[in-house]
């Protein structure tokens, strides 16, 4: 009979598994998004975090901010509201560097407002008011896949709802 100290027993080896099994059966689906950029999660991020942002800066700060969507270049870009901020050319290129440019193959088709208004080429904006609302908007998007999201964003509410379809008011 063999006497070994310093042995695992069966038992313990099939714990040791199957406790390594269960935190990978947790773990995985987390890894999934650090392994494998998706684009329109970043898309959807941006939008989101930013609109939440600038509801509460807007209080915060006592400024108008405003979120400008180019349908015509695929971008969005953030400023602070102020009388001539589109006709000064070097407020308007200095804000322009810090413009969010969708992937390529992602396109937003249209920018839809109270009660029926449709913005499809050219610039929407979205005001951001110190008094903590904003606009609505809903703001139609197509991704590389063809697929077409809406970003509906209330008035009072501090959150994007995301729809997987385009949706109006």
């Amino acid at each position: 009979m063999l006497n070994n100290k310093y042995a695992f027993t069966l038992v313990e080896i099939i714990a040791v598994i199957s406790l390594i099994g269960i935190t990978l059966f947790f773990a995985a689906p987390r890894l999934e998004g650090f392994l494998f950029r998706d684009e329109s999660r970043t898309v959807s991020r941006w939008i989101i975090l930013n609109v939440a942002d600038l509801k509460k800066k807007s209080v915060q700060t006592h400024q108008q901010f405003v979120l400008y969507i180019d349908l015509d270049s695929n971008s969005l870009w953030i400023d602070i509201a102020s009388g001539n901020a589109l006709s000064d050319e070097n407020v308007l290129s200095e804000t322009r560097q810090q413009t969010f440019e969708l992937p390529p193959g992602f396109r937003i088709n249209s920018v839809l407002f109270p009660p029926d208004r449709r913005i499809s080429s050219g610039a929407a904006a979205v005001a951001f008011y110190p008094n903590g609302y904003s606009d609505r908007a809903v703001i139609h998007l197509t991704d590389r896949q063809n697929q077409r999201k809406s970003y509906i964003i209330e008035a009072f509410l501090p959150n994007v709802s995301i729809h997987d379809d385009h949706v109006r008011f």
